[in-house]
């Protein structure tokens, strides 16, 4: 039997994982996704069972190696959720749920962070967030410390998900960089550390930082048991899942800009400067690429919201899906494009997880506002499509205002596959967005692990084997008709904070 060499590649992701099975061209052979549980304890938490992730793992993975008997594992990569954190004993157990990355539960210890104005947060953009992992650490610290004292590590997902693979404990330096105040060419700020209250900070987490594309080592015997799988493939380190994307999409360049549109959504701008910008994460320093940094922005909540609203309020788009053996979302599209652009006045704010940029306020709360008598599901569906698609605007407009020029933005995630999305977000901010509906992170993945083994020289040589399929939505003459209800979402955050504050 010829064989056929091939990446795995792996996207631990919010709701689900992925695993792929990619060639050396960038064919995907065969994909698996398995689901997990969510839990929500209480509002703005949110917590998963990382056994619940290795179930999921190798059903997935067992599925492809079934499925794809010809192919030969080159490489294994991973990516995942950053900020999604727990504590383990030395063995790798988790000692309680991991803490999900949307969770906010830790917005004290984020505002105490902040209010030393230490020099190291205008890497981050003079903030962190309550989503990130030294707030969630401090607060396990502060809240659980008995847990805190018998913590070997306390990692992120991906870093787990690594030592299940290879028995070793790395960080990697794209989830470090963006999300743990770490400078790629100063490394671990201790003064900064102390000031925030975990001087013990080198006992805690793994200390050894790791650019994607770096070998990490090789499956062990357990894992490749679970598997089904060869022992001894290569792992590659790889990232935060949207940066992977970042590599997928083939964005190297100065000012050339993903877009990510899952769960959550993501923008990511390339740009040499070192300069802040207001209600922006970064620049990080050098996450992706020598002599680059990475401004990020984006919102909490974006697919997630259309997924809370068919399952929780439009659940007859379910029960009508299920009869015409449709897709409910695609159901959702083809009853909203029925509405006119503005959606009769129907408003959303899309703050359901609270605003991660740029207004930095993990207490607002999402709105659906303007409703009559006369509105039904439709109307409420187009104008979360058009709240998020303005959140994502406001966005652009920051840079614009900030003279950071943006040549092409390029989008993937799930939001892709809704052309009614996409051309309501393409008028919104009137720009031309290059689409692609395959998974990016995984994509991504698979240059980064061909790449890591030695195959391409470089990430850029691996984008230019393996990359995807585009396809272009320009802008039609629906930007005047959006401008009032822009204008209208615009304001209406700073209104309710007002009400808020009383």
């Amino acid at each position: 039997m010829v064989k056929i060499e091939g990446v795995l590649s792996i996207d631990l992701g919010t709701q689900s994982i992925r695993a792929a099975l990619y060639t050396l061209k960038g064919q995907l052979l065969s994909l698996a996704t398995k689901g997990y549980e969510t839990y929500y304890p209480a509002p703005g938490l949110a917590e998963q069972n990382p056994e619940d992730w290795w179930k999921a793992f190798k059903l997935a993975v067992q599925e492809l190696v079934e499925k794809c008997p010809t192919i030969s594992v080159v490489a294994i990569v991973a990516s995942a959720t950053s900020s999604t954190v727990l504590p383990v004993d030395c063995e790798g157990n988790a000692l309680t749920r991991a803490i999900l990355w949307m969770d906010t539960r830790a917005s004290k210890q984020a505002r105490r962070i902040n209010e030393t104005f230490h020099p190291l947060l205008r890497w981050c953009g003079g903030t962190v967030s309550p989503e990130w992992f030294w707030p969630k650490l401090l607060w396990i610290k502060e809240e659980q410390p008995k847990v805190y004292s018998e913590a070997y590590h306390i990692v992120e997902a991906l870093d787990w998900l690594n030592y299940k693979l290879t028995g070793r404990w790395v960080s990697s330096q794209c989830n470090a960089s963006c999300k743990w105040n770490y400078l790629s060419d100063k490394g671990w700020s201790t003064d900064f550390f102390e000031e925030i209250g975990v001087p013990e900070f080198m006992t805690k987490i793994p200390s050894e930082v790791l650019p994607m594309g770096t070998l990490i080592g090789k499956l062990r015997r357990e894992a490749a048991f679970d598997l089904n799988c060869k022992e001894g493939i290569p792992v590659v380190q790889g990232g935060v899942d949207a940066h992977a994307s970042v590599v997928g999409l083939g964005n190297f360049k100065e000012g050339e800009t993903s877009l990510v549109l899952g769960s959550s959504s993501v923008l990511l701008v390339n740009t040499s400067s070192c300069n802040p910008i207001s209600g922006f994460w970064g620049p990080y320093k050098e996450p992706l690429w020598k002599g680059l940094n990475l401004l990020e922005a984006g919102q909490t909540s974006s697919g997630s919201i259309l997924s809370w609203f068919i399952e929780k309020v439009a659940r007859h788009y379910v029960f009508e899906a299920d009869r015409r053996d449709l897709n409910p979302f695609d159901l959702l599209d083809a009853e909203a494009s029925k509405v006119s652009p503005g959606s009769e006045g129907v408003l959303v704010l899309d703050h359901w997880q609270g605003n991660r940029t740029p207004y930095k306020d993990p207490d607002s709360r999402g709105v659906i506002y303007g409703l009559t008598l006369g509105h039904d599901a439709s109307h409420i569906g187009r104008a979360i499509y058009e709240g998020i698609s303005f959140g994502i605007r406001l966005l652009v407009d920051y840079l614009k205002r900030e003279g950071i020029y943006i040549s092409c933005i390029k989008a993937c995630g799930g939001g892709t596959k809704s052309g009614l999305w996409m051309q309501i977000l393409t008028d919104i901010c009137e720009q031309p967005l290059d689409i692609t509906m395959e998974n990016m992170t995984l994509l991504g993945n698979a240059i980064v692990g061909a790449t890591g083994v030695g195959i391409f020289s470089s990430f850029t040589e691996g984008f230019e084997m393996m990359q995807p399929c585009f396809t272009r939505v320009a802008p039609t003459t629906s930007f005047s008709v959006y401008q009032e209800n822009y204008e209208h979402y615009c304001s209406l955050y700073s209104l309710l904070r007002t009400l808020r504050e009383r």
